[in-house]
This record gives structure tokens, C-alpha cells and sequence, in this order.
């Protein structure tokens, strides 16, 4: 993880440094609740996560470009037996996922031009999913890449031509690959800042 966030600081800076009038960079502080089988496995809401987001605008109000970020989920069970394949272990389990999306992404823009500028997106792509189950000396892992999606609704506010802020919800959803036998989904929440360019 240590690799990919280091990438993620480099390709912030570089776009927000090549921004211009006809592009966007968005970094985010992502907030996330898990939902079916993810929210299954790991039921609290988190506070650890980001999101990045580069948009180049192809038109006044469509804007194409990518979206990654990584959120962690965290939960913990009581002492009991848990059955896990076909071992049966005795204890506490400490849960934990981190999910990385990596997608292609556009956004249609509602009031181009206006300082509150609410949008509508979908992000298609991939998400690395992996679970890791603690429980004593034992620790079971499941991962898989998975085929994902990204619908999400949100708003802009500029603040001046060079920077504003947003806030938007993103549902990510990997189908079910690798490990998992059912999709992995979560809400994300997110707070962030915008680089405009000139």
C-alpha cells in the first residue's frame, strides 16, 4: 500500500500542476459504509479513506478521465466459534478489508459555468478487494480483482477559477471474482478540494 500511496501524492501533483481551464483534479477525505455481503462481513462505519479524481473537460458539462482511492473497513466480533471453510476456531475475530478502486470514469456536469455545480458520474474499471479475518495466532485472507462500477452524485463549489470544493457519494460495487462468491459493495462519502486550471 505503501507503493500506491506514494503514486497517488505523485499523480495529485502532477495533474494539479498541469491543470487547466479545461481540467479538474479532486482529492478526497472518503468516509465508507459496507453493504451486502461486505457490510455482512464488516458492519462499521469508516473514517479511513481517499479518493482521487481527474477529469478533463470534453465538453462544457462532460468531463472524462480516472478515479482511485482507497477506503479500510474495520470490525470486530465477540469470543465465539466461527467456522471458517471447514475449521471451526474458538475466540475474537478482528475483521478487516481494504478495497482499492482503479476505473475510468465521466461526469455530466448540471450547471456548467455556475459556482454551485451539481454532477452525476459513473466510474467502470476494477477493485482489489481483500479481507483479512484475526483471530488469535490464526489470520485467514480472501482477495480477488473484480470487474466494478461507480455511480455517483455530488456537487462543486468554486471557490475562485483555480480551486473550489466538493462533496459527493460514490456506490462501488465489484462483482463477485476471485475469493468472493458474492459482490463486494460499499458507500463511499467524500469531502474534497479541486484544482482548477487558468
Amino acid at each position: 500500500m505503501k507503493k500506491f500511496l506514494i503514486i497517488a501524492a505523485f499523480l495529485v501533483m502532477v495533474f494539479a500542476g498541469n491543470a487547466n481551464s479545461q481540467s479538474m483534479t479532486t482529492v478526497s477525505y472518503s468516509m465508507g459504509l459496507g453493504t451486502g455481503d461486505l457490510g455482512d462481513y464488516a458492519s462499521t462505519f469508516s473514517g479511513r479513506g481517499f479518493t482521487i479524481d481527474y477529469r478533463r473537460m470534453v465538453q462544457p458539462n462532460v468531463g472524462v478521465g480516472f478515479y482511485s482511492g482507497w477506503n479500510v473497513f474495520y470490525d470486530e466480533r465477540p469470543f465465539d466459534t466461527y467456522t471458517m471453510d471447514n475449521r471451526s476456531i474458538s475466540g475474537k475475530q478482528y475483521r478487516y478489508v481494504n478495497s482499492v478502486p482503479l476505473m475510468v470514469a465521466t461526469d455530466y456536469y448540471l450547471k456548467p459555468g455556475e459556482d454551485m455545480n451539481p454532477f452525476i458520474g459513473l466510474g467502470v474499471g476494477t477493485i482489489y478487494t481483500e479481507r483479512a479475518t484475526d483471530m488469535g495466532i490464526y489470520r485467514l485472507t480472501e482477495d480477488a480483482w473484480s470487474f466494478a462500477f461507480a455511480p455517483q452524485v455530488g456537487f462543486m463549489y468554486s471557490l475562485n477559477r483555480y480551486a473550489g470544493v466538493s462533496l459527493a457519494v460514490k456506490y462501488n460495487m465489484g462483482l463477485a471474482a476471485g475469493d468472493f462468491d458474492s459482490s463486494q459493495s460499499y458507500l463511499s462519502f467524500n469531502i474534497g478540494y479541486v484544482f482548477m486550471g487558468n
